[in-house]
């Protein structure tokens, strides 16, 4: 969960007359839009009877009790979610766009025992630039994140949640790169999630001129089951991008603690995500 493409956050090429942007990666977002609820409960997974007993274990092994809920069909059952109260995130990142191939490792807090959930999230990572000179080719960056649940209600059949989220961005002495938004989804069926996203963003480039606007995304997703996610999103044209874009992901947990995501698009050509969970409190 997550908006991609050129949109929010701001890449300064240096040695180009050009301001280029490309995708606003949250390390922890499951979505291409941003999901409204905490990163283990955003697939609308059953939350398990018991706890596992190891903190590597986020799914509860064996047979799982008939959903108490609605159900849409789906290819596989899903995954019984173990309830962590404190997780750790970290795993490496991987990006290949027009402009730039970037590696680095991202970590993250997730806080699901107070009222209001929160998750923080930090990936410093190395970018080299494409088709530029030697000497303006290579540049250290670091994203921080952080999503506080504000608001959830639920009934036999669907559920909704309301989080904000707020955005950090430095690169070098390039630029700076700062929003603030909100995000809501809708659950159908424990499977079947709708999302809408709007923000507000700031950008500022290293002797360049401020800008800011307002923009906002959709995005759906479809939980197939056994552990396996996909969807897409669309970003409408917008005064602060001036362009669309859009593009799809498919997330497959294929361990309990482990889940691979690999996202493309329009102005993403490829993102690939390996995060690693272990849970540091459980009920």
């Amino acid at each position: 969960m997550r908006r991609s493409g050129r949109t929010p956050i701001l890449i300064l090429i240096l040695g180009l007359p050009a301001i280029a942007r490309a995708e606003n990666d949250f390390f922890l977002s499951r979505d291409e839009t941003l999901p409204a609820q905490t990163y283990l409960d955003s697939d609308g997974g059953e939350l398990a009877k018991k706890p596992s007993a190891s903190p590597w274990e986020t799914f509860v092994e064996g047979e799982a009790p008939a959903p108490e809920r609605f159900e849409i069909p789906g290819l596989f059952p899903i995954k019984q979610t173990s309830p962590e109260l404190q997780t750790l995130v970290a795993g490496p990142t991987f990006r290949n766009q027009k402009n730039r191939i970037e590696v680095g490792a991202g970590f993250a807090y997730i806080n699901s025992r107070w009222r209001f959930p929160f998750e923080l999230s930090v990936e410093p990572t190395w970018r080299r630039n494409k088709n530029v000179s030697s000497d303006d080719r290579n540049f250290s960056r670091v994203r921080t994140f952080g999503l506080v649940g504000l608001w959830d209600r639920s009934s036999n059949w669907e559920s909704t949640a309301f989080a904000v989220t707020g955005f950090y961005d430095t690169q070098n002495d390039s630029f700076n790169n700062l929003e603030f938004g909100g995000s809501i989804s809708e659950t159908f069926g424990r499977r079947l999630t709708l999302s809408g996203n709007l923000a507000w963003g700031g950008e500022w480039p290293n002797g360049g001129d401020f800008n800011n606007a307002a923009f906002g995304s959709i995005g759906v997703s479809y939980n197939v089951g056994a552990g396996v996610r996909a969807g897409g999103f669309y970003e409408p044209d917008n005064n602060y991008t001036h362009e669309d874009d859009f593009g799809g992901f498919i997330s497959y947990q294929f361990l309990s603690f482990a889940e691979l995501i690999v996202n493309a698009g329009k102005n993403d050509f490829v993102n690939v995500r390996l995060m690693f969970s272990y849970a540091l409190e459980r009920p």
